[in-house]
């Protein structure tokens, strides 16, 4: 459980949350979206708020044979009719995340069949469909080769200079932008670095 916290998102924010296995970071980014009750206390959110999030065990079940391009393309279901049409800005919307994922060639495979660090930026390319403008990620880059973690950096910078606000549990201490704030999660506080 977290005590006191106070934490305030912004447009334009870059928010990294460190702490150690099971100290609650995803119980926080949770306990932020709304996925998680909270025991006291308030959550404000602007009623408009675009907000995307990621999970750390981010999976889509292998049975249903869905492409890249279809789990992609799930970004854009947010406030829509179930059986809408896709228009044609919709596709290259899409086209346009695969390309800054460096997805583009594999639209047409099963998402099943894709490498970890390829699903995680399959599922990036999906949260950016949403046009956040706050975008949640919990430990994104654990499952990503260095190659794949430079091309995921860039399209995170990317959504970043769009103004989007970005929150990030992770472990790594390197490799985020100088003006990033650093939280610590500990012993059920979340503290400034």
């Amino acid at each position: 459980m977290l005590n006191d916290v106070n934490f305030t998102v912004s447009s334009g924010d870059w928010h990294i949350l460190h702490g150690a296995n099971g100290s609650g970071k995803s119980t926080f980014l949770r306990s932020l979206i709304g996925l998680l009750p909270l025991v006291s206390g308030r959550r404000e959110a602007a009623s408009d708020l675009r907000l995307a999030s990621l999970s750390q065990a981010a999976s889509l079940d292998a049975i249903v044979p869905v492409t890249v391009a279809d789990v992609v393309r799930m970004g854009l279901w947010h406030g829509r009719k179930l059986f809408q049409r896709q228009t044609a800005a919709d596709c290259d919307q899409a086209a346009t995340q695969l390309r800054r994922v460096g997805l583009e060639v594999h639209q047409e495979r099963l998402f099943a069949e894709l490498s970890g660090g390829q699903k995680q930026r399959a599922l990036l390319a999906r949260a950016m469909c949403a046009q956040p403008q706050v975008l949640i990620l919990d430990e994104p880059t654990t499952a990503l080769d260095a190659a794949s973690r430079a091309r995921y950096d860039q399209s995170l910078h990317e959504l970043h200079a769009s103004g989007a606000a970005l929150v990030i549990a992770t472990h790594e201490h390197e490799g985020w932008p100088e003006d990033s704030t650093h939280w610590v999660i500990e012993a059920g506080r979340v503290r400034d670095e």
